[in-house]
């Protein structure tokens, strides 16, 4: 559900903080002091940092300031005691905390900010992607530097993580009103998006979808057809043809499916928009050979 680091070096507050998350599903570890955390977060990939401002060793503010830097897309979460701490820290390493939690704690709050920070983090690191410029002027905020595709990961603040979590949220919730089926896959032909309206046609979860390839939802697959399409994507042609669909109870279905090729950080993505077809008398035989390009 979640890879936390809680940093905290009063024992009884941090086991109770502990026993709850790990009851809410969350995975667990913890750090007393600055060093500790420093020293795990290099070696364990965490999902979000839980930050106790008053360690023994060192500035909590200060441990911010140096996760922010080593890990700019790791969301951390400030645990203060101080209601003052806005008015006192440095606002530019404030800043770089992804929200703020003010002893004591309340439990709900607790949760419900780690899976905004779950979100958020999952929005900036999935398939190891970076917004693209295209969609830069889109974005429900302007970033200080341009967004390149070949560069580091950007770091953002806890208004643009939030921001950019809604904006997500929104797209998904876009697509998912779309009345055609949307599916885009990697190129290990997996799919890594697919919108509601795929997913009922084919009778599976989100998640289920997620984890299959073109091949199992695709009964006329064929790989070298296949490549010989992508080469007719490549330059800029997109595809428009009737194929089949087979769906998680076994059933077969013609559609309609239009196809584009995505480039992206340096990679081909197929993005296939699909219709139901009202009877499979509509596919003809060549039409049937060329289905193995996206969700066919």
């Amino acid at each position: 559900m979640g890879n936390i680091l809680l940093v905290d070096d009063d024992p009884d507050i941090g086991m109770a903080l502990l026993d709850y998350l790990q009851q809410e599903g969350f995975s667990v570890e913890m750090a007393p002091t600055a060093h500790d955390a420093i020293q795990k977060s290099q070696h364990h990939p965490y999902d979000v940092v839980l930050l106790d401002v008053g360690l023994p060793d060192r500035d909590g503010i200060e441990v911010l300031d140096d996760l922010s830097r080593q890990h700019p897309q790791l969301p951390v979460i400030l645990l203060t005691a101080f209601t003052s701490l806005r008015k006192t820290a440095d606002p530019a390493i404030l800043n770089k905390a992804f929200a703020y939690l003010t002893k004591p704690y309340n439990r709900l709050e607790v949760k419900q900010t780690i899976q905004r920070a779950l979100g958020a983090h999952t929005a900036m690191t999935e398939s190891d992607q970076i917004v693209p410029d295209i969609f830069s002027a889109f974005l429900p905020f302007k970033t200080s530097t341009p967004i390149k595709r070949d560069e580091a990961p950007f770091s953002l603040n806890l208004q643009q993580y939030e921001r950019l979590a809604q904006y997500v949220q929104l797209m998904q919730f876009a697509f998912d009103h779309v009345p055609a089926a949307v599916f885009v896959a990697g190129p290990d032909k997996r799919f890594c998006f697919a919108n509601k309206a795929a997913c009922e046609s084919l009778g599976y979860t989100r998640e289920e979808l997620l984890a299959l390839r073109i091949p199992d939802i695709s009964p006329h697959h064929d790989t070298f057809q296949y490549h010989q399409d992508l080469e007719t994507l490549t330059h800029g042609q997109p595809l428009t043809y009737t194929s089949v669909h087979r769906a998680k109870d076994g059933r077969e279905f013609p559609i309609e499916i239009s196809v584009s090729l995505l480039h992206f950080h340096g990679q081909d993505y197929t993005c296939a928009i699909t219709k139901r077809l009202s009877s499979v008398d509509t596919l003809s035989d060549t039409t049937v050979s060329t289905s193995h390009l996206l969700p066919h």
